[in-house]
This record gives structure tokens, sequence and C-alpha cells, in this order.
């Protein structure tokens, strides 16, 4: 009997940080904003067949990663209703070693990738997790293409074999200093980009296709899990500041994932750790291609050549709060090398904080605290900030700054 189950689900943000504001942009600014806002649907045919439908409403959106503030789309756009489809995939789930997702769906390469945004340990994944290609979550979180998981060993042993569409054709974004749009070279070869993923868990198994960041103490967990991805011929090795490509020559992609997931009933309570790894590389091709729209949106940049890590650590107090609430204070670090990032090569970003997540009802209702502190280690501009109007250099320059961030989460 075919069956349907709607969600909605949302993430509303407060979010402060020590610059933005003023003359010489050094005064606070302070942003409200829904950073999720989804409508999901999910029907199957019978126990195999089935489709998953989710929309994300892009509504007033104004921070840019790490990396500054934009005006929000409701500041600028009366009509503003922007909602894209993030995930439209069919389902098959055929035995337990072969299931199967084809459409728009996550690129299995890292855990946190993989993480369920509604349940995250923190207030959020990290900004810096994400694979290549295009500048929105629709690329270089997502793809097109397909991808089969199972299971084995009681389900401690789980693989993902993913095939994407990967990079494709050209790619129009916007400088973040100048404002205009920049086009990268067009792909040296359509090739397809191929991804794996295997975990095991040696104590509990984790149930399902992807991960959450805390299990409330109701599993004991130590999993370990690498991922790989490989596009031949991604990026063309020299390409001159005009976006004129000089030579046949191209850069590959490849990225290493390894991840860690520990969490441990103490008493009423629970330990939890989490950690990941990732370097992604275009084996230096920005030393040879100076295209902005090829740095911004394929070699370089958040998501292109860098490598880092984070760790993250909390602990679910045993203590109630009326029927079901519960306090989880936690702290995260991150170190993160870029190749080049706004215009610096070889740009350093560790970033620390800490949090308070208080379940009212586990992740269906939940309000998280958090602070964070971003340091670079070569002093950048950042977007939204002051430039020079000849030549588009930013004239404030930022060697660190603070951010306290509000969140109310609720899932129906």
């Amino acid at each position: 009997m075919p069956e349907i189950q709607f969600e909605l689900k949302g993430q509303v943000y407060a979010e402060n940080t020590d610059f933005g504001s003023g003359q010489d942009r050094m005064g606070g600014r302070t942003d409200i904003h829904f950073q999720r806002l989804r409508l999901t649907a999910t029907g199957m045919l019978n126990e195999t067949w089935g489709f998953k439908f989710q929309t994300c409403g892009n509504i007033g959106t104004a921070k840019q990663g790490s990396l500054g503030y934009g005006i929000t789309a409701q500041d600028t756009d009366w009509n503003d209703r922007d909602v894209r489809i993030i995930d439209a995939y069919a389902i098959g789930n055929i035995s337990d070693a072969l299931n199967l997702k084809i459409g728009l769906t996550k690129i299995p390469l890292t855990r946190a990738n993989l993480d369920d945004c509604f349940a995250p340990l923190t207030l959020d994944r990290s900004m810096f997790v994400y694979s290549a290609y295009g500048s929105s979550p629709a690329k270089f979180s997502r793809d097109l293409g397909g991808v089969a998981w199972g299971t084995f060993h009681e389900e401690k042993l789980k693989y993902f074999a993913g095939v994407f569409q990967g990079r494709e054709g050209l790619t129009r974004t916007t400088h973040p200093f100048s404002g205009a749009t920049v086009t990268s070279s067009i792909e040296p070869e359509s090739s397809l980009e191929w991804v794996g993923r295997v975990h095991y868990s040696f104590l509990d198994a984790e149930p399902g296709s992807g991960y959450v960041g805390t299990y409330f103490g109701e599993l004991k967990v130590l999993t370990l899990g690498v991922g790989y991805a490989y596009e031949p011929k991604a990026v063309y090795r020299n390409v001159n500041a005009a976006g004129v490509v000089t030579g046949t020559d191209a850069v590959d992609y490849s990225a290493f994932a390894a991840d860690l997931m520990f969490e441990h009933p103490v008493g009423a309570g629970a330990v939890t750790l989490t950690a990941q790894y990732l370097k992604t590389d275009f084996d230096d091709g920005y030393k040879t291609n100076f295209n902005a729209g090829d740095r911004l949106a394929n070699i370089t940049g958040l998501n292109g050549q860098k490598d880092g890590s984070f760790v993250k650590g909390a602990y679910l107090l045993p203590q109630k709060i009326g029927k079901e609430g519960r306090l989880q204070p936690y702290a995260v670090y991150e170190k993160w090398k870029f190749a080049h990032l706004l215009g610096i090569d070889q740009q350093r970003i560790t970033q620390s904080g800490f949090g308070l997540n208080y379940y009212i009802d586990e992740q269906r209702v939940r309000v998280t605290a958090e602070y964070l502190k971003t340091e670079f280690s070569k002093p950048t501009g950042l977007i939204g900030g002051r430039v020079d109007p000849a030549t588009f250099a930013p004239l404030d320059r930022f060697t660190k700054y603070n951010t306290f961030r509000l969140m109310l989460q609720v899932c129906i």
C-alpha cells in the first residue's frame, strides 16, 4: 500500500558579530534569518521503491560562511520567496547490502556532510567541510547522480559508493569584492566524479544512510570512517586572469576524508566526541590558473584546495528540565589551511568556541547558544567590507573576529 510522509522543519538564527557596521565596518552587526526552512515529502510505493523530495527556503540568509556578510534578500527583493529543491531522489531499498539513491542527493565523502543538518552536535555543521565545485549547497554538499549503500556484519560495516555529475560546463559566481559576475573556464573533459566511503562501528551500529551528532546516550558508539573522491581532468591548469586558456594541461580533483564518532553513556548522562579530517586537492592548479571564476568556484576558496580538521566534544547532563528537557554543553576547535582564499595564498583559519544545547523535545524542539572565535593567519578583507573603488582591493583587513549565535529549531 503506497504511503507518503510530510515533514516541516525550520531553524531561526540570531547572530551578532563584532564587525560589519559603521563607516569603517568595525562596529558590531546583528542579523536574524532563517538558516534552513524545509518541506519534505517521502513516499514509498512499497517496502522497496520510493521517492524523496525536499525544498529549502532561502529567506533572508545573510552570513557568508566564515568570511563576512551580505545584504539579505528580504532587504532588496519585495518578493523574497526563493524556494529551491535541495533533495530529489528515487529510493531503492533492495536488501541490507544494497540500497539506492538516484537523483539529487548528498555526496557521501565525509561524515560531517552526511550529518543530519537538523541534528548536528554543535549549533551547525562546520563551515569548512564541503567538497569542491560551484557556489551553492546543491553542488558542494549534494549533486546529481547515484549512491549505492549497504551494511554487513550486523550493520557495523557500512559502505557508500557514488557516481556524480561533478564539474559541469561553465560556472558563474559573484566576485566577493568587486561584485562583478565572473565565469570559470569550460571543463577540459566531461568526466564523472567518483566517491566512496566506508565505516566500521566497533560498538553499537549506527542506523540509516546518514548520521546524527548525538544519540542522547541511548547507543554506545565508536565508529571510524574514511572517504575518497576523484574526478580526472577537472580544471585547466593554465588560464590567465582574463579567463583565456593558454594550454591543454588539466588538473585532477581528489579528496580524502577520515572521521571518528564516539559516544558513551555515563550514568544518566553521556559523553560525545567527534572529529573530522579532510583534504581536497587540485594539484596546485591555482599557481598557474589565475582566472577568478575558476578560483572562486572550483580550484580554491572555501571548498577548493585545502586541508584541515575539527574536533568537537560534549557532555549530556543527566538532569532533566521538566518532563523531557536536556542540557548539553559542548566545545569545538577547528584548524584549516587554504591554498588561496579571498586573494591570499596559504591562508590559515583557526576557529574555536563553546556552546549549550537545550533539547526541549530532543531534536524536534531545540535551542542552542554558541560563541565562536575566528582567527586568520594573514590579515584578510571580508565580504561586505570596504574596497578601493579603482582596484576593488579590500580596505579593511581582519586577523580575527568574534561571533555569538542563537538558534531555535522546530521539526514536525
